[in-house]
């Protein structure tokens, strides 16, 4: 999302001189106001640079030198369906996108973010959940000037909320107690979230049912939670090619 042009009407000062139905002249609100408000949504989200530029039409479903995905176009369509019933919805649940690295789980997730505040004037925010941790882990600096709960309340009470590759990084108690109190308050106050994650639902198995690695979204974020999880979001598979891979491999 690009800041709004400098606005020849009000130059940039939120009003603008008009004549009233008396004939008086008075002085209104420009209409400029509702892109700087778009934008000022927009810069509050916490989107990183990398992914400024997602958006749902610029999805791409197609892995370079593959065949289009089956699994990608459904995800896509999921995401559009998503934001055209947002208003429809009596619980808000929300999505959690699963699949490998690069398939475009936070694409989709940012590129619903971007409409949603344009086009519904959602507040939102953008958190990655490693990230997040370790911001809440600084707190406990008695020099940090930041307190634990002065971090959490933006993500707690904001409309939508992304959390980016949840599951990544150590898991711990204390870490899935944070996790637990953040979603499942946002649940009981029918807060939309948005979650991605590269974690596969089940651990991985070969097809003679040796365990080839136990990191499960169960393993990693606990019983309990993960329950909570289904409760509060819809999931949606993205298999496919890694894009940022295959698009490497096509630079050299």
């Amino acid at each position: 999302m690009l800041p709004p042009s400098p606005c020849p009407v009000c130059q940039d000062t939120g009003w603008q001189q008009a004549v009233g139905e008396n004939g008086i002249a008075e002085v209104r609100r420009c209409d400029c106001k509702h892109d700087r408000a778009r934008w000022d949504r927009w810069r509050q989200t916490g989107v990183p640079e990398r992914y400024q530029h997602c958006e749902l039409d610029n999805f791409e479903t197609q892995p370079p030198g593959r065949a289009p995905s089956a699994a990608l176009f459904q995800a896509l369509g999921k995401a559009r369906s998503f934001v055209e019933n947002y208003t429809l919805r009596g619980r808000r649940a929300g999505l959690i996108f699963m699949g490998s690295c690069g398939t475009g789980k936070t694409h989709l997730a940012v590129g619903i973010l971007r409409l949603l505040i344009q086009d519904y004037a959602v507040e939102g925010r953008f958190v990655d959940h490693r990230e997040l941790l370790k911001s809440i882990q600084a707190t406990f600096d008695p020099l940090n000037p930041l307190s634990e709960a002065a971090l959490l309340e933006p993500l707690l009470q904001t409309e939508l909320l992304v959390m980016d590759d949840l599951g990544v990084g150590r898991s711990t108690e204390w870490a899935q107690e944070t996790l637990h109190y953040l979603l499942n308050h946002r649940y009981a106050h029918n807060l939309t979230t948005l979650i991605t994650t590269n974690l596969e639902e089940e651990p991985a198995r070969k097809p003679g049912m040796e365990l080839i690695a136990d990191r499960s979204l169960t393993q990693m974020i606990g019983e309990r939670l993960r329950s909570r999880l289904y409760e509060m979001c819809e999931p949606v598979e993205m298999r496919g090619e890694d894009f940022r891979r295959g698009m490497m491999a096509g630079s050299r």
